[in-house]
Formats: structure tokens, sequence, C-alpha cells
């Protein structure tokens, strides 16, 4: 079963896309569970179910799949795990009225959305969905470990995958 989602093309061009999507996803989960962007608060405002369970395991997941995606192994994982996570951060955005966001350093208060934090909720979906199509790239783990077992591409040229 790894083999599966491990399939990858030889496309170099994916290791920008893994680090464009990976990078800020293993950022902010870092920043959400050290407590210096309360998840907690976004998750009530929106009225989300299980606020305190979700502030502990949506961190978790963007740390997870920003792992996999910038290091490219078992990236098909990680996409699916940044497509997940920022579904649920458009969706909080969508909910919280603009005037009504959660101010992180402020408890209780409130301030201005932060719009440039939906382009990058957004810029994360889309780098997701590619990697999810089209894998980890040559320049991933995921390229090296089916490559040892003779299961990937070699070369640097973009290789339809085999289903």
């Amino acid at each position: 079963m790894a083999g599966g989602i491990q399939k990858t093309s030889g496309a170099k061009w994916v290791i920008v896309l893994r680090i464009v999507g990976g990078a800020p996803l293993l950022l902010f989960g870092v920043l959400h569970i050290a407590g210096m962007m309360p998840m907690k608060p976004l998750i009530e405002a929106a009225g989300m179910p299980m606020p305190d369970v979700m502030a502990i395991v949506a961190p978790l997941m963007q740390i997870l799949g920003g792992a996999l995606l910038v290091s490219g192994a078992f990236t098909r994982l990680g996409g699916l795990l940044g497509l997940a996570t920022m579904f649920g951060a458009i969706y909080t955005h969508i909910k919280i009225p603009n005037d009504q966001w959660p101010d992180p350093n402020n408890a209780g208060q409130v301030m201005e959305e932060p719009v440039f934090m939906l382009a990058i909720a957004g810029a994360i979906v889309l780098c997701s969905l590619v990697v999810l199509f089209v894998g980890g790239g040559r320049w991933s783990l995921d390229h090296k470990m089916t490559s040892a077992g003779g299961g990937g591409s070699t070369g640097g040229n973009p290789e339809p995958m085999q289903g």
C-alpha cells in the first residue's frame, strides 16, 4: 500500500509547491500548539464542534501535513492533511464576521480579520491539490524510496503515473 501512496512523477518543479504549501502549515501548526496563535477562540467564534479537541487535533494535523509535504515522504498524505486543515481554515474565515475576529494577543477582544491568512489558506489548498495528484516529484523521499525498489520514475521530466 505504501508504494501506491508514494508513487510520483519525475517532475522537479513539485518541490516548489511542496515548500510553498508545507512550510506555512508547519509554521502555523507550531504557532497554534505553542499558544502564540490560539486556535480555540477561532473554533468557538466559528461555531465549530468540540473546540477543546479541535484546538489540539487541527494543529497536529497541520504539523504532520507540513512535515510530510516539505520532506516529500508520503507526500500525498501530506497534501490530504493540508486540504483538510485548510478547508477548516477557510470555513472559519467565512463564518466569523470580519470585525469579530478573536484577537490572539488580547483574550476576549476582537479585531479586523487578517485577510492575508485567507490568501495563504487558498495557496496551500492549490499546492496540496497538485501534490495530491502528481506526488512528491523527483526531489522527494517518496521518489527516492520507490526508485530504490524499482517502482519510481527516473529522469527530470514529468512522466505519467501508472495506476
